[in-house]
């Protein structure tokens, strides 16, 4: 997270009291007091003191300007007949969007009753089934009536159903996490029952698919294949060993089919007779699968986007009809075309004879809307960059203009440095720098090395250099720092630089002569594994040397630190797990200063001395200075409802009060000078307590 350390040596001054609230850093804290409003003339002191008190707090303490990241990213796909139905992500409730594939145009769209998005979606016996997320629901669409109907709920608050097929005989199998179940639903009887967890330890059923005889789950993250009896409910595992975290699964002519890991696998349903077959080099798993009519199997790779076709035990490239981006589904259509949806906002029509295709983006035939936000950065000038679902969104507000550029993926963390933005990817690892002005987005390359999603970013400007951490993916404990030197273009990774952890935020060191950078972490790694450690830890790690110096556990009976930063030698954390426990340490004696209790977690930045947590739920809270008292956490700002997809972050202004970031789900400059409290802390929605709740299971 970007951090403001806009200290003048030996400008201090004392805040003035507001409202009966008096705050006086002491001189170790002092900090210049920067302007309410608009950012003051070059030279200018800003104002302060009791008698500018009204004007620094009067005007709105938050400022909207329009939706903040517009997304028609999708998960789910289906076709029933000549119409395929895509589920929006991140719509709030679940939106479901129904194409007309020869028209191409949206002729209908579908509320759900609650939910974020669905991962699953299947069609039996005219009907289509869609699986939601956070809440693990089952639901039903009847195109001729229009009629959405909830089934039934498959999992606790938090949960996700992953994927869903159907049965010869029209029964619907759902793959459920963080349970890792499979659940049956009959539409002739309405009956819903669990069949049990697939294979203890794995925390989830990725892929799922079914037979006359069997009903087969695709786990992750080890990849196991577990076939169970759909008669008996017997089940047993048919996998000789794992192949690596499912991704798709097809039973098709007596075989069963599976992307798992890097591999392709083609067995009989007994396990046996298995062939295992490599994808290409550089693809990272193979997103869909599919069999067409006459046997021959078709997948597409990740991270490139290509088609390929199966000959005999090895992968043969067709075609890229949406390069660099994930896909959800491969559908082969009766003329003999291949239908792909692809997680952007996508659908292409691919001729398998010639290689052609055709796209349609859904954002322009009207399958759109407010993204929850993943990244925010702000640079001189007023431009505000925020990263969504595969875009990053820049606004120029004095202008009232926006710019959409498309990236592969989710850019968790960015960083505005010379007029470029520099972004982390998940869950590609990619590492990109986007030149907004010119719409250019160039690959500096991937951290890899086992790691799946950064987590946060600091630029060390004396080097030219930029550090990013980051976590493994579901069944790892291993994190990484990730060197960017941003003029050679060169990534160095130091993997596991906290012994067993993901490594989930650093900070530098804010005084005059130190190199040195904290790293904080997270003791459940990437989930779905049994932690080795009891405590996150922090370690101070030398930049220079790239070694760690010295290692503690703040507060012990904390399992994951959210978030970090360092003001005047002291290091400020939030803690993930316990939720909102956050603390304040000394650097140099390593001694715990201070602890409390926010209502949630999310990040730390420090603005002209003063410290600031944003938290999920829509509130910032002031953490310190430290200064006599009880310590409590002071609410700056509150009402800001429930706009981010990761933990909330603040974009400052150079000279001002102000920071950008989301109100809702709409660009906001938010007024956060401490003397002017503003709100009451946020109500957590039962939406986004199910969100929180999927957040802590992994």
């Amino acid at each position: 997270m970007e951090r403001r350390r806009l200290l003048n040596a030996g400008a201090g001054a004392t805040l003035a009291a507001v409202a009966g609230q008096t705050i006086t850093p002491s001189a170790a804290h002092a900090a210049t007091t920067p302007t309410a409003g608009p950012a003051p003339a070059a030279g200018t002191a800003p104002a302060d003191g009791a008698s500018t008190a009204g004007h620094r707090c009067s005007g709105p303490a938050v400022t909207t300007y329009g939706i903040a990241s517009l997304t028609a990213a999708i998960v789910g796909t289906t076709v029933l007949g000549d119409h395929a139905y895509v589920v929006a992500r991140g719509q709030n409730p679940t939106l479901v969007g129904e194409i007309d594939l020869t028209t191409r145009k949206l002729t209908r769209t579908f509320r759900l009753d609650r939910g974020d998005g669905g991962w699953a979606a299947t069609v039996s016996g005219g009907q289509v089934y869609i699986g939601t997320y956070p809440f693990p629901d089952i639901h039903r669409i009847d195109p001729a009536t229009g009629t959405v109907t909830r089934i039934g709920t498959v999992g606790p608050a938090g949960g996700f159903v992953w994927c869903l097929t159907t049965a010869p005989d029209g029964t619907v199998y759902a793959g459920t996490s963080p349970r890792g179940e499979v659940w049956e639903y009959k539409p002739d009887t309405g009956s819903l029952r669990n069949l049990g967890v697939a294979m203890p330890g794995e925390q989830y059923v990725r892929a799922i698919a079914a037979d006359d005889t069997y009903v087969y789950a695709g786990t992750l993250p080890r990849g196991f294949i577990v076939a169970y009896d759909r008669a008996t409910g017997v089940k047993r595992n048919i996998t000789p060993t794992p192949y690596g975290g499912a991704s798709a699964l097809l039973a098709r002519g007596g075989r069963v089919y599976g992307s798992f890991g890097r591999s392709i696998v083609d067995l009989a349903p007994d396990g046996s007779d298995a062939h295992v077959i490599p994808i290409p080099a550089p693809e990272r798993i193979a997103d869909a699968l599919t069999v067409t009519a006459d046997g021959t199997l078709y997948c597409v790779g990740r991270p490139t986007g290509t088609v390929y076709r199966r000959d005999g035990d090895t992968l043969v490239k067709v075609a890229a009809p949406a390069t660099g981006d994930e896909h959800r589904a491969l559908v082969p259509l009766p003329d003999g075309r291949m239908l792909g949806a692809v997680g952007s906002g996508r659908l292409w029509w691919l001729d398998l004879t010639t290689g052609k295709s055709e796209v349609v983006e859904l954002i322009d035939i009207g399958l759109s809307g407010p993204d929850p936000v993943q990244s925010i950065a702000y640079e001189s000038g007023g431009t505000v960059h925020v990263g969504g679902h595969y875009s990053l969104t820049t606004h120029r507000p004095a202008h009232g203009t926006s710019a959409r550029i498309r990236i592969p993926g989710e850019p968790k963390t960015l960083r505005a440095i010379g007029g470029k933005v520099y972004a982390a990817m998940y869950p590609s690892t990619e590492f990109l720098e986007i030149d907004p002005r010119r719409g250019k987005v160039r690959s500096m390359g991937f951290i890899e090395n086992d790691q799946q999603r950064p987590t946060d970013m600091a630029y060390v400007p004396e080097q030219d250099l930029l550090l990013v951490t980051s976590a493994p993916p579901a069944g790892g404990l291993k994190g990484a720092l990730t060197f960017v030197e941003r003029s050679r273009g060169r990534l160095t990774v130091h993997k596991d630089p906290i012994t067993d952890q993901s490594v989930m935020s650093v900070a530098l060191d804010d005084r005059i002569g130190h190199r040195t950078a904290y790293l904080a972490g997270d003791t459940w790694g990437g989930g779905s594994v049994t932690p080795t450690r009891p405590n996150a830890t922090v370690v101070a790690y030398d930049v220079r040397r790239r070694t760690v110096l010295w290692e503690v556990t703040p507060v012990e009976g904390n399992a994951s630190i959210q978030h970090i930063e360092v003001h005047n030698g002291i290091l400020y954390g939030v803690y993930k797990r316990q939720s909102g426990n956050w603390f304040a340490m000394d650097i140099e004696s390593r001694t715990v200063l201070r602890t409390g209790k926010l209502p949630s977690y999310g990040e730390i930045s420090v603005h002209f001395g003063q410290v600031y947590a944003s938290v999920f739920g829509g509130s910032v809270y002031r953490l310190g200075p430290l200064e006599a008292g009880d310590g409590e956490a002071e609410l700056v700002l509150g009402g800001l409802g429930d706009g981010w997809y990761n933990p909330p972050q603040l974009a400052w202004e150079r000279a001002t009060w102000y920071a950008w970031g989301v109100a809702t789900r709409a660009l906001a400059r938010l007024r956060l000078d401490p003397l002017c409290p503003s709100g009451t802390p946020s109500r957590i929605t039962a939406q986004y307590e199910a969100v929180l709740k999927g957040l802590l299971a992994n």
